[in-house]
């Protein structure tokens, strides 16, 4: 197992559990709660920091000069990225469009959803992108 691939496995924990929580902490408190109390952002940016600063760790800790990386890990990379990008460009739109449908007839949307479509599409994209990079490791090889 190179370097890539580990780093894609820790990437994926780290973001794919990010990304659970945002979900699951956003639903139970809902949008029109969310902004009501500091509490839920702080919580909120905690746990983010928390991830990023596993992320920043994870980077430092499997950065070592004899590490190899060879085309086919580029070639893969290079997929893998692609196809994050396209997933999580649909997924920001079906999201989109979704609360547009919902919040149509009422003429406004709560501005929490904003935040979460921002922190979302961030570890979405992560975990997605990781997620290929790890299934093309393993169907490449």
């Amino acid at each position: 197992m190179n370097v890539s691939l580990k780093r894609s496995i820790a990437t994926c924990i780290i973001f794919g559990i990010l990304f659970l929580y945002l979900i699951l902490f956003f639903s139970i408190i809902g949008p029109e709660k969310f902004l009501v109390k500091k509490i839920y952002t702080v919580i909120s940016a905690v746990v983010i920091m928390l991830s990023m600063l596993s992320f920043a760790l994870m980077l430092l800790f499997t950065n070592k000069k004899e590490n190899v990386v060879d085309e086919r890990d580029y070639v893969i990379q290079r997929k893998a990225s692609s196809t994050g990008l396209l997933v999580s460009l649909i997924y920001v739109f079906i999201l989109s469009i979704t609360l547009f449908v919902v919040y149509r007839d009422n003429g406004t949307i709560n501005v929490s959803w904003m935040w979460f479509i921002a922190y979302s599409t961030f570890a979405f994209g992560y975990f997605f992108t990781s997620l290929v990079h790890i299934y093309l490791y393993n169907y490449e090889n």
